[in-house]
């Protein structure tokens, strides 16, 4: 008699965008955002894209990550439908819901011995653990178990890379992604910075004169090796971002979520790219 291999679902959080038309395949586990206390947007209330970016224009934004108790009963009910769970989370070096997350994890694992979760610490976030999702819901369709993707997606970590550039510093440092002296470099007159995402936590990748510099400079990362996947991130600044699709070819492409947009600003262009092979730098 075969074994018998329990389906899973495939959970990720607010962080995390997905390429169309995939966003219907992940449950989300949403995170918060608010500019008073006593409002708090993400779940059961949320805010237009219009009127958050009319709002970030004179105020900052908070966020925090997904609750607990939320994620709890969502795990729960996947669970009691039979279901393990194979849940991506937005890198732990920018947001502290994967701690929450595997918090809630191992409780369920006291209380259900008989199901199985795995929480992965994606490094990355917006479509860069949406490729990774994607990788997930792929093999999930191939047949393979929740320790088969489970350990593929963690050998695919090291194949992420994101690549952005933010029209203003100020975001990033208020909310402690990047350090100050990190933010004095954009205020340099017409230095655009390339950031990046590295082992989970944002960092310099290269320093630009001009915008035009540095979409070409995201070109040639683009252009220097093999992609399985690679899609265009933006927020706000439409014509920045025709500019930087018209340089490279992209499969996919993601207008930030919201907590995501609070931390870089309203004008944010790059690339995500999950390379084929070894990462060509």
């Amino acid at each position: 008699m075969g074994i018998f291999m329990r389906e899973f679902m495939i959970f990720t959080d607010g962080d995390v965008d997905l390429p169309k038309p995939f966003e219907s395949e992940v449950g989300i586990l949403p995170q918060y955002y608010y500019f008073d206390e006593n409002k708090v947007y993400g779940d059961e209330q949320i805010l237009s894209r219009e009127e958050f970016f009319r709002q970030l224009a004179d105020r900052r934004a908070y966020t925090a990550g997904v609750n607990p108790d939320l994620v709890t009963r969502r795990f729960e009910e996947a669970i009691r439908n039979g279901m393990d769970i194979l849940c991506i989370a937005v890198s732990s070096g920018i947001s502290g819901s994967y701690n929450t997350i595997c918090m809630a994890a191992d409780q369920l694992k006291e209380q259900y011995p008989e199901c199985s979760i795995e929480v992965i610490d994606s490094l990355s976030a917006t479509l860069g653990s949406g490729f990774l999702c994607v990788d997930a819901i792929e093999m999930k369709k191939e047949g393979r178990s929740l320790k088969e993707t489970a350990d593929e997606i963690r050998r695919r970590l090291k194949l992420i890379d994101i690549f952005f550039i933010v029209d203003d510093f100020k975001y990033l440092v208020q909310g402690g992604r990047v350090s100050p002296a990190v933010g004095k470099i954009g205020d340099i007159l017409d230095i655009k910075v390339i950031l990046t995402i590295k082992e989970g936590r944002i960092e310099p990748y290269r320093k630009n004169r001009g915008i035009s510099t540095a979409l070409r400079n995201i070109q040639h990362i683009a252009q220097s090796g093999e992609a399985s996947r690679l899609g265009a991130i933006y927020v706000g600044n439409q014509d920045m971002f025709e500019k930087c699709k018209s340089l490279i070819q992209t499969d996919s492409e993601a207008s930030l979520n919201l907590i995501v947009s609070s931390h870089v600003g309203p004008n944010t262009t790059g690339i995500a790219i999950e390379w084929a092979g070894e990462r060509p730098f």
